[in-house]
């Protein structure tokens, strides 16, 4: 009798949609641009970062966040109180594991790193990284090139990315 309860438990938790299990509490840093375009043209001043690939930073980011809340995977923490710190620490793929510290602050279990490296004005990599905030560890990766620098291009690689190299096993962020 005890046996067929819980095997009747089990398959009513097995058809909850995934929202209604805990979601893992996560926070989504900015992306960040790591521009090589003109690492070997010997002579020339550094153009800066260009306004427009700054604001497809911020697009990008929001439409991780986007994607992340939609899954019903994660709780989306608020960064505003540790933006202060994100100014002063970024990049974040280069502050040595500061983004747990940071993640820590805000109560997340997951923290999100994003980088676009750019090669040149048409050729990029977006790559996202998930680490996991108490074992201080990368634990899900995925990149893609992209050939292209429109707002389209920088979305479709990021949405590829979760569904094709995050969570392709999983079936998150459909």
């Amino acid at each position: 009798m005890i046996a067929k309860r819980i095997v009747i438990f089990a398959l009513a938790l097995s058809v909850l949609p995934v929202g209604a299990m805990a979601a893992e509490k996560a926070v989504v840093f900015p992306f960040d641009l790591i521009d090589q375009s003109q690492q070997f043209e010997i002579g020339l001043m550094p153009k800066g970062i260009d306004p427009e690939e700054k604001r497809r930073l911020q697009v990008i980011t929001e439409e991780l966040v986007r994607l992340m809340k939609e899954s019903g995977r994660y709780e989306i923490v608020d960064t505003a109180p540790i933006a202060k710190d994100i100014d002063e620490k970024s990049p974040m793929h280069k502050c040595n594991g500061c983004e747990d510290d940071l993640a820590k602050k805000v109560g997340a279990d997951v923290a999100f790193i994003g980088t676009v490296r750019k090669a040149s004005d048409v050729l990029f990599t977006v790559s996202i990284y998930v680490r996991d905030v108490k074992g201080e560890k990368v634990v899900h990766q995925g990149s893609s090139e992209i050939y292209g620098n429109t707002d389209a291009m920088w979305l479709r690689a990021v949405k590829y990315i979760v569904e094709r190299r995050l969570y392709a096993d999983k079936g998150a962020a459909k």
